[in-house]
């Protein structure tokens, strides 16, 4: 490596192509797998090690089991013929002056272009005796390294680090150019954390960090590679902490620029106290009641309040929102609820009507199914300020809709909406300069670190406490084959008064998936239950179809509804007191959840039973043991996050979560408190600078509102 390569790194932010041996070709596909700096490099860490500090004379090899690094000169090694089409067996035997062994690869045929008798290798394996072809102590498949006079010592003798694949990078050079970089980058690294920050956690320098991840050992630490894979290192630690807290920084800087922002002050009269009392139908659970205190405290401070309310299903959201309204209404703002379908956006205008009838509050709905001249009336009145309390769908985003004094949006299933579609509403500034307040509403419980991860610029209120008269249901989670015992008890509940839910996971039958598909099932059921009013709801129906034949289901008119999952969300039945799904392996555990809260909403003892197919994996059946084991919905939420991740467990993609390249929010959860913690102290203190820049994440997640 020449002088001038060497010192061709000058900071981390530098192009890959500046590498020894990294052309523009090999940096536009590094560019595309991710990698496109210096940094970005070190930060793809080893995801294992392999300790290959155990080199032994092949003498004293033995086959216990343990892996063993040896070293010798190649013998002998050619390609075995078998009989298996396709199959290869390719063998090499080694010598290292003190005794033989031969090494065996299965499919690995293309050896034979550089494993050849006279080249010395070092091999990395585990000896076993006999092995498949049964002579004598034999490693197979062991990890094989040259062993020539431009030979470094990362891949031998050592713990070495094992990536997962880059292009053009095989692993030898990959471990190279690391090293290289590790060194260019010696004295370059300035130090962005503040030195308290360093001493709380007992942090180490970032550049020995990132040599210990590549290379433990390298700066006098132990070896050993199980903390790194048990994620206890100090070094890791060191580079969770920093990547977690560059984003918390961001959130933190959010929240900082908030408090410069003016937001409707909201205080209730006596007047308003009393007709806050008089819209409940019920009274108030202790949760509830916090919670309008938590609000409340937001709604007096004069800053626009961002807050995240998360409640179970049936825990009582929607009354918190209306009385939250009203209030707004009562000091002359206008409030809206915007809901991800229709159906649910009509769900609440219903709800909502009824309790507001009698207290001069003004609701009203708007979806796309209003149009003409209805609608042309109501973005009028709203627009002069004669509609108090607005819900309705993405359409509350749409021009020409028009308000008059907007201080309050209510944003329900927010996991559902686009981020640039939440900050429409929060975005319209009132003639005052004041910013209307935002509550957003999930009833997929979120854990705490992921709560911390999309929404770290909110206030988190929680509602853990169901209302009074909602029964418990009971959960059972049983092999299809049961399928005709549990008709039989679906036709006992019908008898006694109840009405009864299936979902099915499919519109139309499928010749690629083995699931039930409604329509088809529905007919199953008429056979099976005759003389039950059944009905069927999927998404393909027309609005007026599924509104219609839900709105049958909901005054008794049908005793039992075969649906898709469009039942998620928006429907309350509380005489539905039984539940089937079919093929519940193939939900996840949230939604499992989701569906359960369609029944338990009255006072009516509910069942629910998960059916799952004879194709359902251990796993699977494990899953839906956690809806059998509890109701709580926090906890089934950890354990779906525990299982799939955040991505796949809020059903998206595109839910806004920042793809960190070292901290795991599910791993390392207690690191994301800590972070969002310390984020806030540096922001006031005014240390935020260096980490204000993008190092470790390429593009901070946008706001969450």
């Amino acid at each position: 490596m020449t002088t001038r390569q060497a010192e061709s790194i000058r900071s981390p932010s530098d192009p890959l192509r500046l590498l020894p041996g990294i052309g523009e070709t090999r940096a536009r596909e590094l560019a595309e797998a991710g990698v496109e700096t210096v940094l970005d490099l070190l930060l793809h860490l080893p995801f294992r090690y392999e300790d290959r500090t155990r080199l032994l004379p092949i003498r004293d090899v033995t086959g216990d089991g343990r892996p063993v690094t040896v070293h010798g000169q190649v013998l002998s090694a050619n390609l075995v013929r078998t009989r298996r089409p396709g199959f290869t067996i390719f063998e090499a035997l080694i010598d290292d002056g003190s005794g033989t062994l031969r090494l065996v690869f299965f499919n690995q045929a293309y050896l034979g272009n550089w494993v050849r008798p006279g080249i010395e290798i070092f091999a990395y394996g585990e000896p076993v005796l006999g092995g498949s072809r049964r002579r004598g102590l034999v490693m197979e498949n062991p990890q094989i390294e040259a062993d020539t006079k431009d030979s470094d010592d990362l891949s031998a003798g050592r713990v070495v680090p094992i990536y997962r694949k880059l292009p053009g990078l095989p692993p030898r050079t990959r471990r190279k150019l690391v090293s290289h970089v590790l060194d260019s980058l010696e004295g370059k690294l300035p130090e962005r954390l503040p030195e308290w920050v360093r001493a709380k956690f007992h942090l180490p320098p970032l550049l020995d960090s990132l040599r210990e991840a590549h290379f433990p050992g390298s700066r006098g630490a132990d070896p050993d590679p199980v903390p790194w894979e048990e994620r206890r290192s100090p070094h890791l630690t060191r580079l969770i902490l920093e990547e977690f807290l560059e984003f918390q920084i961001s959130l933190a800087q959010r929240r900082q620029a908030r408090e410069s922002i003016r937001g409707p002050v909201l205080v209730a009269s006596d007047e308003t106290r009393s007709l806050l009392k008089s819209v409940l139908p019920f009274p108030l659970t202790g949760a509830q009641k916090r919670v309008i205190r938590e609000i409340g405290q937001d709604f007096r401070s004069g800053r626009p309040m961002r807050r995240l309310l998360q409640g179970d299903v049936g825990s009582g959201k929607t009354i918190v929102s209306v009385l939250s309204a009203v209030l707004a209404a009562r000091c002359g703002y206008q409030s809206a609820l915007m809901a991800p379908t229709e159906i649910l956006a009509e769900q609440h205008a219903g709800n909502i009507f009824r309790l507001l009838s009698g207290s001069q509050i003004r609701p009203a709905l708007l979806t796309g199914r209003i149009k003409g001249r209805a609608r042309s009336a109501l973005l009028g009145a709203l627009a002069a300020g004669e509609i108090d309390f607005l819900i309705g769908t993405h359409a509350l985003l749409e021009r020409p809709v028009e308000w008059k004094s907007l201080g309050l949006a209510v944003i329900d299933e927010q996991h559902r909406f686009g981020v640039a579609q939440r900050s429409v509403l929060t975005s319209r500034v009132l003639e005052s300069g004041e910013h209307p307040h935002l509550l957003v509403l999930s009833a997929t419980p979120i854990p705490r670190s992921l709560a911390l991860t999309l929404y770290g610029d909110l206030d988190v209120s929680v509602l853990d406490e169901k209302p009074p008269g909602r029964s418990p249901i009971q959960t059972r989670v049983v092999p299809e084959s049961e399928r005709g015992r549990i008709l039989e008890e679906i036709v006992e509940e019908v008898a006694l008064g109840g009405q009864a839910y299936v979902v099915v996971p499919l519109i139309e039958e499928s010749d690629h998936i083995e699931a039930r598909a409604v329509e088809k099932h529905a007919e199953e059921l008429r056979q099976a239950m005759k003389g039950l009013r059944i009905g069927v709801v999927h998404g393909r129906l027309s609005a007026e179809e599924r509104e219609s034949t839900m709105a049958a289901f909901a005054r008794g008119q049908l005793d039992v509804l075969a649906a898709t999952t469009v039942i998620e969300v928006g429907v309350d039945v509380p005489n539905a007191s039984f539940l089937v799904v079919e093929n519940a392996e193939r939900f996840g555990l949230a939604q499992l959840h989701q569906l359960r809260g369609r029944v338990g909403r009255g006072d009516r003892p509910s069942k629910c039973v998960f059916l799952f197919g004879p194709n359902a994996t251990g796993e699977a059946r494990g899953r839906l043991a956690v809806l059998a084991r509890t109701e709580d919905g926090f906890k089934v939420a950890e354990e779906d996050l525990q299982r799939r991740g955040p991505g796949d467990m809020l059903g998206t993609r595109q839910s806004g979560i920042p793809l960190f390249r070292v901290g795991d929010i599910v791993r390392d959860g207690k690191w994301i408190r800590a972070a969002s913690e310390t984020a806030r102290e540096i922001v006031s203190r005014g240390e935020d600078g260096p980490l204000a820049v993008p190092c470790f994440i390429r593009a901070i997640a946008p706001a969450a509102e």
